[in-house]
């Protein structure tokens, strides 16, 4: 493998038990469910925001299901269709999502998701990548690597990169372990570290993320 060149992984991994995706999975197990999207939304709480697409004939029972679980915020419906429904819902779920920002990682979506388990299309350089599975390894998350090697896409876009100010800041954040689970510092403390305001931070960290996540090819 080239290893100056991108690398493309595909791994499974496994949701945990306390997630409303295992629990529609164990009701609904001929489901099929893609994660179209997913970013922060509350920094300070470690709370999610996706954007899911659904396929069953239960789709009314699925709807309850997710509303009512303990895991979610917020739910709201984006289109609807007879055996089909994309939706928004916020959700806490630090793990996954602040493991790819630490590691420098890209998720390439959508995210495919059968059985419970969902397999996860990343790219970025083979240390980074190898750190990733590291670090999931450490905090038991359960994970299969299906496949590795060089990325038939090229990531040097702007669209990808940081300015001085930005790479500064998410080079703070990582250090003092803003993005770690459980987390060193909180967004004020970071923000005071930082000497911006907190909702200042909020917004910069939203657009770092978004650069350093979402990979559309």
């Amino acid at each position: 493998m080239d290893e100056n060149k991108p690398s493309l992984a595909r791994i499974r991994i496994k949701f945990p038990e306390q997630l409303w995706i295992s629990e529609i999975f164990k009701k609904f197990p001929d489901v099929k469910l893609d994660i179209l999207n997913f970013l922060p939304y509350d920094l300070e709480k470690s709370i999610g925001n996706a954007i899911i697409e659904i396929m069953h004939y239960r789709i009314d029972e699925i709807v309850e299901e997710i509303k009512t679980h303990p895991s979610v915020f917020e739910f709201s419906v984006i289109e609807r269709e007879e055996n089909k429904i994309q939706f928004n819902v916020k959700t806490k779920d630090p793990y996954l999502l602040y493991g790819v920002i630490k590691c420098g990682v890209l998720i390439n979506f959508p995210v495919i998701v059968r059985e419970a388990s969902a397999v996860w299309k990343l790219i970025s350089s083979r240390k980074r990548i190898d750190d990733l599975l590291m670090l999931f390894e450490e905090k038991k998350i359960e994970f299969s690597l299906l496949r590795i090697g060089n990325a038939p896409y090229e990531i040097e876009d702007d669209k990808y990169k940081l300015n001085l100010d930005e790479s500064e800041v998410l080079d703070k954040a990582i250090s003092l372990g803003f993005f770690d689970v459980p987390r060193k510092i909180s967004l004020e403390e970071l923000a005071n570290e930082l000497g911006k305001s907190k909702s200042a931070l909020s917004v910069m960290l939203r657009k770092i993320i978004k650069k350093k996540v979402l990979f559309k090819p």
